[in-house]
């Protein structure tokens, strides 16, 4: 099994992060031997995507905090 480059990384990390979960299933899907999938794309994709339900649950919790805090004052 050979390294992909780090340009590829963070394009697996991309598709996961802006595609979310039907970004890494597509790129699951379309992915051929020899583009990096296998290579660890399949690892640097969910890292985009944990990364995103991260930063979503975030802005979820924090924006419903200033919406309450705003409702009280």
């Amino acid at each position: 099994m050979r390294e992909i480059s780090g340009l590829a990384k963070f394009g697996y990390f991309c598709v996961g992060l802006f595609g979310g979960l039907f970004g890494v299933l597509a790129a699951w899907f379309m992915g051929k031997s020899g583009w990096g999938w296998s290579e660890g794309g399949k690892l640097f994709a969910w890292f985009g995507c944990l990364f995103w339900l991260i930063v979503w649950a975030i802005m979820v919790v924090t924006g419903g905090i200033a919406a309450f805090l705003g409702f009280l004052f």
